[in-house]
């Protein structure tokens, strides 16, 4: 039986600004709280101009500006060039095949499982399937992927728990471990009731750090895996894990374990941006377990993503609050 944490999670949308992604929010409360002037430019695309000292920086989704070049978000943007910009600092990474059309299943013989599948340039957990075991599954997860992309990532699965960490100005301001979507039993709910008493504190968007749990089929996948359905009823206390991806736009949970993480993956995320040369970026990490010693053979460093969302580390589901506008806002109007 899982340990179960409770939450400490207090976002409250900015008033005025409820609209915004929460990232954006942030980011505004932080150049009011500065005094800076600044102009909504469009806010259905969360793209705002905020000038200092006489110079204009156009801002989009909180973190996209000048402080990220056009390449380096670029090479973030696209997955498989990710890998490869990984493989020349001989950063870990997963190994993978790149498929430009649909498959058939002789084409995928010489996998082996378990595989994750993965859209090439989506963002989010958009249509990744994770710990595959079958060519069954495996048809089913590519095609869905094909739904969203013109080019589909299989590469290795590899078990751990996944944390991103926040880079800026190649320093590692915050670390958030994503818990994949999940619900506590209390002994008499079903886990489709759990799941509607737990999204009642989320958001329907990204104006909120946390979004709801979908009852998708990769839920229902993965409960079948284990054995249970949406009318199962888990047991008091027990933690029910209900998807394998820990995207919090997913339904994820976000833990805060900034002071808890070794160096040494910090020293990993920092290299990771570098090799991209992105001076804004979440890194995602998967980690076997960092109270192990340190070593390539314990990580693989997963994504780069430059739209880096922010809220997670200032609006954790469970720990501190990092304040990490403060670093994004400065690492921008230093970028000219």
């Amino acid at each position: 039986m899982a340990k179960i944490n409770h939450s400490n999670y207090n976002f409250q949308p900015l008033k005025g600004y409820e609209h915004f992604e929460a990232t954006t929010q942030i980011i505004i409360k932080e150049i009011l709280a500065r005094n800076l002037h600044f102009e909504i430019l469009d806010a259905d695309n969360n793209l705002i101009a905020v000038t200092n000292k006489g110079q204009e920086y156009i801002i989009h989704e909180g973190t996209i500006s000048d402080a990220n070049s056009l390449i380096a978000f670029w090479i973030s943007n696209d997955k498989w060039m990710t890998k490869q910009f990984l493989k020349r600092k001989e950063i870990s990474h997963a190994e993978g095949i790149l498929l430009r059309k649909e498959p058939i299943e002789n084409d995928l013989k010489t996998l082996s499982f378990p595989v994750v599948v993965k859209p090439m340039d989506t963002d989010h957990g958009i249509a990744v399937s994770t710990n595959i075991r079958n060519k069954k599954e495996l048809m089913v997860a590519v095609r869905n992927a094909f739904r969203f992309s013109k080019k589909v990532i299989i590469e290795e699965y590899h078990p751990g728990q996944e944390y991103r960490f926040l880079v800026i100005d190649f320093q590692v301001r915050a670390i958030a471990f994503r818990e994949p979507a999940n619900i506590t039993g209390n002994g008499q709910d079903t886990i489709e009731q759990l799941i509607t008493a737990k999204n009642q504190n989320r958001g329907d968007d990204y104006t909120h750090p946390l979004l709801k749990i979908k009852a998708d089929d990769e839920v229902i996948r993965h409960l079948t895996n284990q054995g249970l359905s949406l009318h199962s009823v888990p047991e008091n206390e027990q933690k029910v894990f209900l998807r394998n991806n820990s995207n919090l736009s997913t339904g994820g949970d976000s833990i805060d374990v900034t002071d808890k993480m070794p160096d040494y993956y910090k020293n990993v995320a920092i290299e990771s941006a570098r090799a991209a040369g992105l001076k804004i970026a979440g890194i995602d990490i998967i980690i076997k377990d960092f109270q192990d010693l340190p070593s390539a053979k314990n990580y693989i460093v997963v994504e780069l993503n430059a739209p880096a969302m922010l809220s997670m580390h200032d609006f954790p589901y469970i720990g501190q609050n990092r304040q990490v506008e403060k670093y994004v806002l400065d690492a921008i109007l230093n970028s000219k």
